[in-house]
C-alpha cells in the first residue's frame, strides 16, 4: 500500500469527519424521519454504532499523523 503524505493524510481524514457528519444528517433528516424513529429508543443502535466509527476513525488518524510526525523527527 503507497503511503500518503501526511500534507494529503491530514485533508483526506478531515473529509472522512464531514462525510460521517453527512451521513449522519441524512440518517436523522430523511431516514428517522420517514421512519418516525426520531425522539424514540428504536434509532439508539445507530448512534452507538456511529459514535464507534466516529472514534475509530478519530484514534486511526490521530495515531497515524503522530506516527508520520515521529518518523520524520528520527
Amino acid at each position: 500500500m503507497k503511503k500518503l503524505k501526511l500534507y494529503v493524510f491530514i485533508p483526506l481524514w478531515l473529509f472522512g469527519f464531514f462525510v460521517l457528519l453527512s451521513f449522519d444528517l441524512f440518517m436523522e433528516g430523511i431516514v428517522f424521519e420517514y421512519l418516525e424513529w426520531n425522539g424514540t429508543d428504536k434509532n439508539d443502535w445507530f448512534f452507538v454504532l456511529w459514535w464507534g466509527i466516529v472514534f475509530l476513525w478519530f484514534s486511526y488518524g490521530i495515531t497515524q499523523i503522530y506516527f508520520k510526525l515521529n518518523s520524520k523527527k528520527s
